[in-house]
């Protein structure tokens, strides 16, 4: 199954800003177990609308958030939110996806992906391009749909990943889980620590 068949279209993009995406995706609460704080800087992976980016980068403050997707269109979704009065100034938009994020080396404290995961058609690539682009220490986050949940919501049952193959992986990419829970009925949270 190539990445296209389960990459997010754009086309769609309401979807990412519809009111129940607060009960499957609570900001806070996964900012909070994050521990998303000040002055880190945070590459948001698949950006999207920018759904995660913006409340991120209000908290992470003066640290910076570099909102990367593939997505143009996604992109200019994004900027315009931005270009609003009163939003973060602290973002930076980049045209990039999980093997080739366009940012520069040791430059990200954490790695942050919400309902991107099940995208991704190569982990050890991903993997690899996020330890080159963290600091020592950094923290990769994935958040993503549970494959024990009903569908629809969110993506095909078929193109989720469980929350253990979701650990292992990250230990055989060389990053430690430091924690793993349930996050909501649809979706779960994985953080891993650079080895």
């Amino acid at each position: 199954m190539s990445t296209h068949e389960r990459r997010f279209d754009p086309t769609k993009m309401e979807r990412l800003e519809s009111p129940e995406r607060g009960q499957q995706f609570p900001i806070h609460a996964i900012m909070d177990a994050v521990g998303v704080c000040g002055m880190l800087n945070v590459a948001d992976i698949g950006a999207g609308t920018g759904y995660f980016t913006l409340p991120i980068a209000e908290r992470v403050a003066p640290g910076k958030v570099f909102a990367v997707d593939p997505s143009t269109e996604l992109l200019d979704v994004i900027r315009g939110k931005l270009s609003r009065e009163n939003e973060p100034k602290n973002v930076e938009l980049v045209a990039g996806d999980s093997s080739a994020t366009g940012l520069v080396e040791v430059s990200c404290d954490l790695i942050f992906l919400s309902a991107v995961w099940h995208e991704i058609d190569d982990y050890a690539a991903a993997l690899r391009e996020f330890s080159r682009i963290a600091t020592p220490n950094a923290k990769l986050a994935i958040v993503d749909w549970s494959p024990d949940a009903a569908y629809p919501p969110g993506p095909p049952l078929a193109h989720r990943i469980a929350l253990s193959d979701v650990e292992r992986t990250l230990e055989e990419g060389g990053w430690s889980v430091v924690k793993s829970d349930v996050m909501t009925q649809w979706t779960y949270i994985v953080v891993g620590q650079l080895s």
